[in-house]
């Protein structure tokens, strides 16, 4: 198994270039909404401030004439102020929300599809039926999700999204879980065992996972990646197969690279499943003010894009016999 990451994508990139040329009476109509958009948003940047002065004394006076009205009420409400304040926030924003989602859902297709038979979706999901049986996943009470991925690359199926998942009630949910998710899968080639990666978290974790999960500690040759990471197996001899030293290396520089808040791995069935714990937004267009066919930003997301489905070849999931010479150029 060989040390790789993800290539970095050059402008001379031969493919990118193609893509930039097929694609450019889309990223001039793209361009043209961008300058319709940024017109209505310079515009409303003007106007906040009189319009917002105007609404602040206009709703702080309905607040007042409804808190009078309800003076012998054990509970009275306003919030009129707030509510509209919030309102003009999302009218100021409202032409830069909608720029960036024209934006995604026109380019990021066109990108993925690079990779080979891919599609996207904004509002996708991976489903929460096959991540559950993982036993990397905090538990949670909903689930949100946008951009999702998917597609086929070297015969191994791949999904990945942003994923959030949420804990608690819901006027009192909180995040247990934030950044993207990757799900793998082999087909109908299953692994004999279950084995999972989890950021060290002491002695009672590791306790507690060993006596309600029916894994057992996996004894790895790697004492600094130990000092990080736990490793659990149900198949001892697997495991030491699956994480041996060149897929250390490479599970530990996935960690430095998207910051070590979080990272967890589960190979079990036919899947593997990897989150990376990340505040940052993924695959964000660029801001308004910057043109359409900026060619930094569309070679940013694609690295981005590139760096995730170059995963499979990190761990070689792929059949080499069955190989055909392709790689994430």
């Amino acid at each position: 198994m060989s040390h790789t990451h993800a290539p970095e994508i050059s402008s001379n990139d031969q493919s990118t270039q193609e893509f930039l040329a097929e694609s450019q009476p889309m990223l001039n109509q793209l361009e043209a909404f961008r300058l319709s958009q940024l017109k209505s948003y310079t515009l409303r940047k003007k106007l906040i401030l009189p319009v917002g002065v105007a609404a602040l004394v206009l709703l702080g006076a309905i607040d007042y004439v409804l808190l009078k009205l309800q003076s012998g009420l054990e509970d009275p409400y306003g919030g009129v102020t707030i509510f509209g304040l919030i309102g003009l926030w999302f009218w100021l924003q409202w032409p830069n929300w909608e720029y960036k989602r024209a934006y995604k859902e026109k380019v990021l297709p066109q990108i993925v599809s690079l990779f080979g038979p891919f599609k996207y979706r904004e509002s996708g999901k991976i489903a929460a039926s096959a991540m559950r049986p993982s036993k990397i996943l905090p538990e949670f009470t909903s689930y949100e999700s946008e951009d999702h991925f998917s597609g086929t690359y070297k015969k191994v199926e791949i999904e990945f999204a942003e994923i959030e998942l949420l804990a608690g009630r819901k006027k009192h949910e909180r995040t247990v879980f934030e950044g993207i998710a990757i799900l793998l899968s082999r087909g109908t080639k299953t692994f004999h065992g279950h084995t999972i990666i989890t950021k060290d978290r002491g002695r009672l974790d590791r306790w507690w996972r060993e006596k309600t999960d029916d894994l057992k500690r996996a004894d790895l040759a790697d004492p600094e990646f130990e000092k990080q990471f736990d490793v659990f197996t149900t198949d001892q001899v697997e495991a030491r197969y699956l994480i041996d030293p060149r897929i250390i290396e490479n599970i530990k520089a996935l960690y430095r690279e998207h910051g070590g808040t979080q990272l967890s791995a589960a190979f079990y069935d036919q899947h593997v499943l990897i989150l990376i714990g990340s505040s940052k937004d993924h695959f964000e267009a660029a801001n308004i003010k910057t043109p359409a066919f900026d060619q930094a930003n569309i070679l940013s997301l694609r690295n981005e894009i590139a760096q995730i489905i170059s995963i499979i070849d990190q761990l070689e999931l792929y059949d080499r016999r069955h190989q055909r010479s392709t790689n994430v150029a």
